[in-house]
């Protein structure tokens, strides 16, 4: 999705932002990698849903939440090293 033609429309409406392309497989350099980590192993552990709906309500639920955590965002990106 990353290299779609979409994202590349985005990127030249906004050329504020700036594109970084990571290796085909490194989730240590993805601050996604570590969003997934911390609501899987840190706020899902242990968690069993009655079912997929139920699962699906509790995952957006808890990524809609990590919104008004800007300290942890920033956290998950300086998890990586990598400078911004």
């Amino acid at each position: 999705i990353h290299r779609s033609e979409p994202v590349d429309r985005y990127a030249r409406q906004h050329k504020d932002v700036v594109i970084e392309l990571f290796p085909p497989y490194a989730p240590e350099l993805n601050p996604v990698d570590y969003v997934w980590a911390y609501v899987k192993y840190g706020r899902l552990a242990n968690y069993c849903p009655r079912n997929l709906d139920e699962l699906r309500k509790r995952v957006t639920s808890e990524l809609s939440s990590l919104r008004t955590r800007p300290d942890l965002l920033k956290s998950f990106f300086r998890a990586t090293g990598l400078e911004l």
